[in-house]
């Protein structure tokens, strides 16, 4: 098991708009936009992430 602090960025999606963007994944499953406070200009967008370990593709 990987250790509790780690956190990943992942491709994610707004349910409400469906802007796609890059979030940090954090251990506890909190989404945050990368490079930007807001993911989109919804007033209450909700995230799901599309793919996750963007990281480590080859």
């Amino acid at each position: 098991m990987g250790n509790p602090d780690d956190k990943h960025r992942a491709a994610a999606t707004c349910t409400r708009c469906g802007e796609i963007g890059i979030v940090q994944v954090w251990p506890d499953g909190t989404l945050q936009p990368l490079g930007q406070s807001d993911f989109c200009d919804c007033p209450s967008s909700t995230l799901r992430v599309l793919e996750t370990d963007i990281d480590d593709r080859p």
